[in-house]
């Protein structure tokens, strides 16, 4: 095999087979965690204070099919039986693996871990430690009303997209999405959300996406509807309006500008879309069913 198909199959599910096998012979009582990408900013310390293994090894696999590639793998060899295994990955706008034969998978309840980043709850964690701000500060609660408020009109305005996409999912469309950025579609201020993408839009700015009827579409979106929003859309979208919201009030918070802030709340923390998820970790949800199975691999001694 050439370096640059090496180099192509790196994260693949058969390559990260080989380093798991490798490192099994040396670590056989550790716990072996496989990610979609780089998802372990989020699980890590979740899987230190809830498993508490004495030794945990993070793998890569390029992607949701790379875990469950792994973990078909791993089932289907005797001699792993007792490796100790945890599988995490994004529910996406898939079908749940929980209606498949794999089981022992963590599946996010939500889109993916960016949404545990986007709730109200972990909003609140970044002003009492980022902001210095209590609940019996006039600014915690006007800063609470502003980021529902938004996120409402936010979720609007991106319904259309959201469901578009899901559709196209569900098409087994080759849309390759991950360059998209939510703030090339709707424009993200303090004062309002405001759409700037049409239907036609996405079909220009995707050529190869399949045609969705109208009714396709409607249905789509009252599924989505049916869920909760945030947790339903796609994470990192969910993100990205949550990193522009931010970045803005926080600017606000250091001019003290009304009617964000009564008063200047100094914040130092330097923001970046890039490092959002590990930096922000501690403040973003942890939902029961992950304390859950993270808590199966508790070793007791």
């Amino acid at each position: 095999m050439s370096v640059d198909n090496l180099r192509a199959s790196r994260g693949k599910a058969k390559t990260v087979f080989m380093e798991f096998t490798r490192l099994y012979k040396q670590y056989e009582s550790a716990l072996y965690c496989f990610f979609e990408g780089e998802d372990s900013q989020y699980y890590g310390i979740r899987i230190n204070n809830i498993a508490r293994p004495e030794k945990d090894i993070y793998l890569r696999c390029n992607g949701k099919e790379g875990v469950l590639g792994i973990h078909k793998m791993l089932l289907s060899r005797k001699y792993y039986a007792n490796a100790r295994v945890a599988y995490f990955v994004d529910r996406d706008f898939d079908k749940s693996v929980s209606e498949t034969n794999l089981n022992r998978i963590y599946e996010t309840p939500c889109y993916s871990i960016e949404n545990f980043y986007t709730s109200t709850q972990c909003l609140e964690n970044i002003l009492r430690s980022e902001f210095k701000l209590t609940e019996s500060d006039e600014n915690f609660a006007r800063c609470i009303s502003l980021y529902k408020k938004l996120q409402e009109e936010f979720h609007d305005a991106v319904e259309l997209l959201n469901a578009w996409i899901a559709c196209q999912r569900a098409k087994s469309s080759e849309l390759n999405i991950s360059s998209v950025k939510v703030s090339d579609l709707v424009n993200i201020s303090l004062d309002k959300i405001t759409i700037k993408y049409t239907i036609d839009d996405l079909y220009d700015r995707f050529p190869k996406a399949l045609t969705i009827s109208e009714e396709e579409l409607d249905t789509k979106r009252s599924e989505l509807r049916n869920k909760v929003r945030q947790k339903s859309f796609r994470g990192k979208f969910e993100i990205e309006f949550l990193y522009n919201f931010l970045q803005k009030l926080i600017h606000e918070a250091n001019k003290g500008n009304y009617p964000y802030f009564t008063r200047k709340v100094k914040v130092a923390r330097p923001l970046s879309i890039k490092t959002i998820i590990s930096d922000f970790s501690q403040y973003a949800d942890t939902p029961d069913c992950l304390y859950t199975y993270l808590e199966s691999f508790r070793v007791t001694s």
